[in-house]
Formats: C-alpha cells, sequence, structure tokens
C-alpha cells in the first residue's frame, strides 16, 4: 500500500507529539530518558554545567523514601549516592548520583562574608547578571537558580530589595521544565570549611546561598555528572532529515500520480 505525503506528514507529527517534544526557552536543558518510558523525561541535560539534573527536584518523597522530601544533610547524601534508574530499552543503569555542589566563586577559596550583591559565596546573586562574577558555573544551584532559570533573588544586584520576597509569596517565578522545585531550602553536597558540622546550601525562595548544621531538615535533588540518559526526541539534524526524507517522498508521489 502506497502511503500518501499527506498521510506521512501525519505520521510524523503524531509520532513528534507521542515522543514528548514541547518547545522550551531553556536552550541549556536538553531533556533525557532514565528508564525506557519514551515520550517523558525523567532528567535534564545541562550543557553549560555538564550535569545532569533529576527532573522531579523532590523525588525522595515522590520515591517514597522521605514522607515529605525532607532530610539531614548526612540523610540528602546518602539518598542521592544510593539512586539508580535502569533503562529497560538500552539494559542501562544510570546509578551514579550526588548533591549539587558549591566552588568558590573567586576561583580559590570559598568567602563566608555575607553580600546581597554576589561578590562573594555568601549571600545573594551570586553567578547572576551584573554581578561580580555573572555567569559563574562555581555554584551550581545558584546557576540554575539565576542564569537557566532567569529568577530574581529577594536582593538586586544592586543591593536594593526586589520585592519578589514579601511582596510576592517568593521569588521561584520560574521552575522550567522541572516538577517540585520547592520554594525552601535545598542541600548541596559541600561542606563548610571553617566548621565541618555545616554544609552550604542554596534557598528557592530567596536565591541565597548560605551554611547550616548538618542535622537540619532541607530538600535534596539530585544529580549527575555529564550527560546521562538517553535523548528520546531526535535532534534539529535529525528532524532536518527527516523533513528532507518526507519532501522526496512527496517529490516521488506527484511523479507517479
Amino acid at each position: 500500500m502506497r502511503v500518501k505525503p499527506n498521510s506521512l506528514l501525519a505520521v510524523l507529527v503524531g509520532l513528534t507529539l507521542n515522543l514528548g517534544l514541547t518547545a522550551t526557552a531553556h536552550a541549556a536543558l536538553q531533556g533525557r530518558d532514565l528508564n525506557g518510558s519514551i515520550g517523558s523525561f525523567e532528567a535534564y541535560y545541562d550543557t553549560v554545567l555538564n550535569i545532569t539534573w533529576l527532573a522531579d527536584a523532590n523525588y525522595a518523597k515522590t520515591s517514597g523514601y522521605a514522607a515529605d522530601g525532607l532530610m539531614t544533610w548526612a540523610e540528602a547524601i546518602t539518598w542521592a549516592a544510593n539512586l539508580s534508574f535502569y533503562n529497560a530499552l538500552t539494559n542501562q543503569t544510570y546509578a551514579d548520583w550526588r548533591l549539587p555542589t558549591v566552588a568558590p566563586v573567586n576561583g580559590s577559596d570559598l568567602n563566608p562574608n555575607f553580600s546581597a550583591i554576589g561578590s562573594t559565596d555568601y549571600g545573594y546573586n551570586i553567578s547572576a547578571p551584573g554581578t561580580t562574577y555573572a555567569g559563574s558555573t562555581a555554584s551550581e544551584m545558584a546557576h540554575m537558580f539565576y542564569n537557566t532559570l532567569n529568577n530574581p533573588g529577594k536582593y538586586t544586584p544592586a543591593g536594593a530589595d526586589s520585592g519578589c520576597y514579601g511582596t510576592r509569596k517568593d521569588c521561584l517565578d520560574n521552575v522550567g521544565p522541572f516538577s517540585n522545585l520547592q520554594p525552601w531550602v535545598y542541600w548541596s553536597a559541600t561542606e563548610y570549611g571553617y566548621a565541618t558540622d555545616h554544609a552550604w546550601n542554596f534557598a528557592m525562595y530567596l536565591g541565597s546561598q548560605s551554611t547550616y548544621d548538618k542535622p537540619g531538615d532541607f530538600y535534596a535533588w539530585a544529580v549527575s555528572s555529564g550527560d546521562v540518559g538517553i535523548s528520546a526526541v531526535p535532534e534539529a539534524q535529525t528532524y532536518a532529515l527527516m523533513l528532507a526524507g518526507l519532501g522526496l517522498v512527496g517529490w516521488r508521489a506527484r511523479r507517479r500520480g
């Protein structure tokens, strides 16, 4: 049976929709399949940071590991380290997970002096546009919050109150393609060097980075170094080839008609 060009186009469009293709303003994020469920993404590869984020930012709760997702630092570290996803389609297991890290924004040492304008590792606007270290990848969560998702901090780079906390519920205006990203505090994997009973964290409701004692209960967002999972949606080059092929089929069909 010969398939008409219009039918082929319908098949192509249907396939695209079934694969879960959606336009996104977050060009740095690419959907990744972890469990073989083509048409949904369990993770997103961050092309700038070269890490892969779980699509569910409160997976500890969703998976039933923690009743509300809140954990101590030690519990969060253990949870991430024991995560594992099996992809039956490719017979691959993805088990190398961790919490996001914090490195010195100045490239040498973690500065604990508070700053509202993003000139240290402690405070607001770390890596935010218009600051001393704009676009820095030193803090993985700060980069996600300010650069990838383009959220505002409680204070502007000039040090003025932005009004996003208090006037509104919180500063987490944009969660991107992620689910269950909580407007609260998330643990990092990095200990506080001046007091190892503390660890660095990031407040998603304020846009601030700080430290807290490890027995505190905060959320955890798992990441994996590098590009993890498979792309369930053809890349742009693949679409170009598919469309070119569709055009060729249409041309042949017209000639035969």
